[in-house]
């Protein structure tokens, strides 16, 4: 066999090793992404598309339309001060899903549109996931504890569920990062990428801690990701940093399941 021939098969090979290295990290990925959006909440958001949720409480729950004759004027907002108007608690979220509205309320006799009950359409999963999304999506319910509900508060004001989700549950893609995916704050991802209170003020006060900074290949993902975590510097506080470590550990040790009494009131 020639030098020339050996120099091709060698070659060959390479591409097809590489091909197969890029295959298997694709379907790895997939992988990943799929444990990522097979929680609670995430399979609540994809039963609210199914249902049409958006048609009147707008996306994300957020852009509710106009109801004709409504006491309020349009469909109630599954965020914003007049939710809370609505539902005293969880089971009020899951009577709304369930039978169109809680037995203590009455109808409200000149709304043109009426929210349906799905009782009939959904399973006793498909419920549960959604009554759990509604809750994230409405940053319903108290938190315990004055440093995380601080916490919360100064999560909003950053913007940091524009990019980590409601409540920081997820999930937002973010093309060309290593998963995919902006990581939530309840998930696994977390613990990899923030190993303790240091690292976490790292991410926020320089877009990354310094451990990632140091390996060339970490690097290079956080700069060619579409969305990168912005560098707080200053802008925010000691006290913030601080309030906000204690929320998302409070959002850790509170998953929402969105199982009849089982949510924070």
């Amino acid at each position: 066999m020639s030098r020339g021939v050996r120099a091709i098969i060698a070659g060959l090979t390479l591409i097809a090793l590489l091909l197969a290295a890029a295959l298997i990290f694709l379907a790895t990925r997939r992988a990943w992404q799929h444990v990522a959006l097979d929680t609670p909440v995430q399979r609540g958001r994809l039963v609210a598309e199914a249902m049409g949720c958006a048609g009147c409480h707008g996306a994300g729950g957020g852009q509710p339309i106009a109801n004709p004759g409504a006491k309020g004027g349009e469909v109630p907002g599954w965020t914003g001060g007049t939710w809370m108007m609505w539902n005293r608690d969880e089971r009020d979220v899951r009577a709304w899903i369930l039978k169109g509205r809680p037995a203590h309320r009455e109808p409200d006799p000149g709304a043109l549109i009426r929210m349906p009950a799905y009782e009939s359409r959904l399973g006793p999963r498909e419920i549960d996931d959604l009554v759990a999304y509604v809750l994230v999506a409405s940053h319903f319910g108290s938190i315990e504890g004055e440093a995380a509900a601080a916490g919360h508060d100064a999560a909003y004001r950053f913007g940091c569920f524009g990019c980590h989700g409601p409540e920081g549950r997820g999930l937002v893609m973010n093309p060309g990062s290593f998963k995919g995916y902006i990581p939530p704050w309840d998930g696994p991802d977390f613990g990899d990428l923030v190993r303790d209170d240091g690292e976490l003020r790292q991410w926020v006060r320089n877009g990354a801690s310094d451990r990632f900074l140091a390996n060339p290949i970490a690097r290079r993902i956080l700069e060619k990701q579409a969305i990168s975590m912005p560098a707080y510097h200053e802008r925010v506080s000691d006290g913030e940093l601080s309030a906000i470590a204690a929320y998302i550990a409070w959002v850790r040790h509170h998953p929402r399941s969105g199982k009849a009494g089982t949510e924070t009131p």
